[in-house]
């Protein structure tokens, strides 16, 4: 019978990152489930023990969450299979009517948060698993970034800009 899967998954206090979760959970694999408040995860914590269920506190908008979070992984389980990059948020209002620092904080969590989400695992896939085991970085994205609906032009603008850097990626 094959090992379980290491997942690292973020933004799983709800939506696609907590259906994730308890999905990969359900399959018997193990789930690094990170996000701003840990204790919304109170009742899978409760269901789960630490050796299937890690949770961590994580910010992707700050580099040292990140990094202490792929350190956590490392220390406990010493490889990492799949990565889900799902943390992110919506702004829905006209472009001229959003406040700059509101679409700045926007694209610090949904583009560079998963940028740098992105970059930490191909460096954890290369120097920490397996010689040629790799892994796999599953990217959350939207049509949005290729059909634009009114009041969806920041949420738009990322989704497009990780759908480019999406064919980066693949190339490499």
């Amino acid at each position: 019978m094959p090992s379980p899967k290491v997942w690292f998954i973020t933004g799983t206090s709800s939506g696609f990152g907590r259906l994730m979760t308890e999905h990969a959970l359900n399959q018997g694999d193990i789930v690094v489930a990170t996000l701003r408040k840990p204790e919304v995860l109170a009742d899978l914590t409760a269901r789960y023990p630490a050796d299937k269920l890690l949770v961590l506190k994580v910010d992707v908008t700050k580099q040292e969450d990140i990094d202490e979070a792929f350190a956590r992984t490392r220390e406990a389980f010493g490889r990492l299979d799949v990565v889900d990059n799902n943390a992110g948020y919506g702004i829905v209002g006209e472009i001229e009517g959003t406040p700059v620092d509101k679409a700045r904080e926007l694209f610090e969590t949904n583009f560079w948060g998963a940028t740098n989400v992105s970059r930490a695992a191909v460096k954890f896939f290369r120097e920490v698993n397996e010689p040629g085991k790799g892994g796999i970085i599953l990217q959350v994205s939207s049509a949005a970034g290729f059909y634009v609906l009114p009041g969806l032009g920041y949420y738009a603008a990322v989704k497009h800009g990780m759908n480019l850097e999406l064919d980066v990626w693949k190339v490499w």
